[in-house]
């Protein structure tokens, strides 16, 4: 995992890198697929609202619920 140089510090090797590099990766991915959701949601939420239609408000106030619950691991995170 890590190689050892000069006795004194420890080196990442280039698979170390890699996988840190995937994971940053995925991460921004779903980030973006949580804030595209996120908006589009909130939108419909508010159309919804506006024509005071109340069984497409739950529907769409359920969808968003079930969102944040799926990217909570992002919380804390600036999104």
């Amino acid at each position: 995992m890590f190689e050892k140089y000069n006795d004194m510090a420890l080196v990442p090797q280039p698979h170390d890198l890699a996988n840190g590099y995937k994971e940053a990766a995925q991460l921004v991915i779903e980030q973006a697929l949580f804030r595209f959701e996120r908006d589009r949601l909130m939108r419909d939420i508010d159309k919804a609202l506006e024509e005071r239609d109340k069984a497409l408000f739950l529907t769409l106030s359920t969808q968003y619920n079930e969102l944040r619950d799926r990217y909570r691991h992002l919380e804390g995170i600036h999104t």
